[in-house]
C-alpha cells in the first residue's frame, strides 16, 4: 500500500512539474535593433499558432521600459521582417501582438493588470516586401487563444 501512495504521490508531482514547461514560449529572447542614432529594444515570444489556423505563429512583442529607442508599434514592419529572418519565421504566416503594461513605464508596477493588446498581420506586395500592418485592438482572451493557450502574464 505505501509503494501505491509512493508511485501515485511521484505521478502528480510528475504532472505538476511537468505542465508549466508546456505553458512555455518556443521562444523568449530580447531583441535589439539600430533605428537612425537610437538602438531600440522589444522582449520577443514565439508562441504556436492556433490549431486549425493559417498562421503558423503568435508572436508577441512586450514593450520594455528600458527600450530607448523608438515604439515597437514605428518599426513594427523592420521588427517582423528581422525577427523573421532571425527565427526563421514568415511573417505573413503568424499574428504579431504588441504588448504593453506595468513593465512598458519606467516607475509604474510591472505586475499591473492595465494592459493593451494589438494585434497586426502582413502580406506581401507585388515587389516581395511586407504591406503595412493590418491592426486590431485584442483582449488578454484573444491572446490565449491566439497563442494555443499557452500565453501567461
Amino acid at each position: 500500500m505505501r509503494g501505491l501512495c509512493r508511485i501515485l504521490v511521484l505521478g502528480v508531482l510528475g504532472l505538476v512539474l511537468l505542465r508549466p514547461a508546456a505553458a512555455q514560449p518556443q521562444t523568449d529572447t530580447t531583441l535589439t535593433w539600430r533605428s537612425y542614432s537610437r538602438t531600440g529594444t522589444v522582449q520577443v515570444q514565439v508562441y504556436p499558432g492556433p490549431p486549425d489556423d493559417e498562421e503558423e505563429h503568435t508572436i508577441v512583442l512586450r514593450e520594455l521600459a528600458e527600450n530607448e529607442g523608438p515604439s515597437t508599434v514605428d518599426d513594427l514592419q523592420y521588427l517582423a521582417d528581422l525577427v523573421g529572418r532571425q527565427l526563421g519565421v514568415d511573417p505573413t504566416r503568424a499574428y504579431w501582438v504588441l504588448h504593453w503594461g506595468g513593465f512598458s513605464f519606467r516607475g509604474a508596477d510591472p505586475d499591473a493588470d492595465k494592459a493593451l493588446f494589438l494585434r497586426a498581420t502582413f502580406n506581401r506586395t507585388q515587389s516581395n516586401t511586407l504591406s503595412s500592418p493590418y491592426w486590431s485592438v485584442i483582449s488578454e482572451t484573444d491572446v490565449r487563444e491566439l497563442t494555443d493557450r499557452r500565453w501567461r502574464k
